[in-house]
């Protein structure tokens, strides 16, 4: 019969010998993994500006900082792309790609209240607590005919927007946490040569991921092959990286900025809408940065070309690892891929 623990003080040393060897073994590791962990982020450049888009399409938000929950980034009032014009007959959404006098189209929040303006300075309020309590529930219909839902904003603001891009039955709708969706986004292998991350991310009205990150040289690399120049407004990034080498952004694995951590997991293709001047919300007739984007941005040959076709590269898409707030002028460390895409 094996004696008491009690009953044996050499037992009793040697059991708090051992606990106290594998606790302070397991901290070692922990801290051998961090430091490793830590090591493969190299500083790589900073924060130049971030941006929110509360309203699909229409005019961002320039701010000093915002918190990256998992579903896009937060700043007070404002959230990312939690807003949307809609056909109200069909659900299918209208962005700058049909409309682009979209991108003209301000707002402002203060609390439930939303203020929405022309360039004319005609204004309409949104009361949210009225759109809640109402609770009209609508379906809307964005790339490949995929449904997210939406609280319709009224009757006074629908009629503001049939106005304002000349289609009728026009209306704006407000996603909401636990609305349905059939968005979640989940990387395809076709994405990256590289072993593409395994992850699922929710959006509101966002194309794709939470997260569209530029960088200043690559937007400077476009520039000097252009005539007219482009700023990153046509691109419609929420984080802009500065003083980094052009399309290092292709190499990016994670990026980590403060406690807040990014995992990169699609290069984010362009489309018409790069092509829209936000400034005069008119489409450029010579389809420029497009058309020079195709020139040397397409995806490499073999199944990125095939799953991307003519849509050039610029910036990258990406969803948190680790939540946190960060701003303007902090260090953007970034941990790398083996190869570009």
């Amino acid at each position: 019969m094996l004696p008491e623990v009690g009953e044996n003080p050499k037992l009793l040393v040697g059991l708090a010998a051992a606990t106290f060897l594998t606790y302070e073994g397991i901290k070692c590791l922990q801290k051998h993994l961090e430091k490793k962990r830590n090591a493969e982020f190299v500083p790589i450049g900073t924060v130049k500006s971030l941006h929110i888009y509360p309203i699909k399409s229409c005019k961002g938000h320039d701010v000093f900082s915002f918190f990256c929950s998992p579903t896009g980034p937060v700043s007070g009032d404002l959230k990312d792309r939690h807003f949307m014009v809609i056909d109200g007959k069909t659900g299918q959404f209208y962005t700058a790609r049909q409309k682009p006098q979209l991108v003209l189209l301000e707002s402002s929040f203060e609390g439930d209240l939303v203020a929405v303006k022309t360039p004319d300075n005609r204004t309409i309020h949104i009361d949210l607590n009225v759109v809640r309590k109402t609770n009209d529930v609508r379906q809307a219909f964005l790339h490949q005919k995929l449904r997210t839902d939406g609280l319709d904003c009224g009757e006074d603001i629908a009629a503001f927007l049939c106005d304002f891009i000349g289609e009728p039955d026009t209306r704006l709708i407000m996603f909401e946490p636990g609305m349905f969706t059939e968005r979640t986004s989940v990387p395809s292998e076709n994405w990256w040569n590289n072993p593409v991350p395994k992850r699922k991310d929710d959006v509101a009205y966002a194309d794709l991921a939470p997260y569209m990150i530029c960088t200043q040289a690559s937007l400077d690399d476009l520039n000097s092959k252009l005539e007219t120049k482009v700023t990153n407004v046509n691109f419609r990034p929420v984080i802009v990286v500065d003083k980094c080498a052009a399309w290092d952004e292709d190499k990016w694995a994670e990026i980590r900025i403060g406690e807040t951590e990014l995992q990169c997991y699609k290069p984010c293709t362009r489309c018409v809408l790069t092509t829209v001047n936000p400034e005069t919300g008119v489409m450029a007739k010579d389809q420029q940065p497009l058309k020079k984007l195709r020139e040397f941005r397409l995806a490499p040959e073999g199944k990125m070309r095939d799953e991307f076709k003519q849509s050039p590269i610029f910036g990258v898409n990406a969803g948190t690892n680790l939540t946190g707030h960060i701003h303007v002028g902090q260090t953007v460390y970034a941990r790398y891929k083996p190869s570009a895409f």
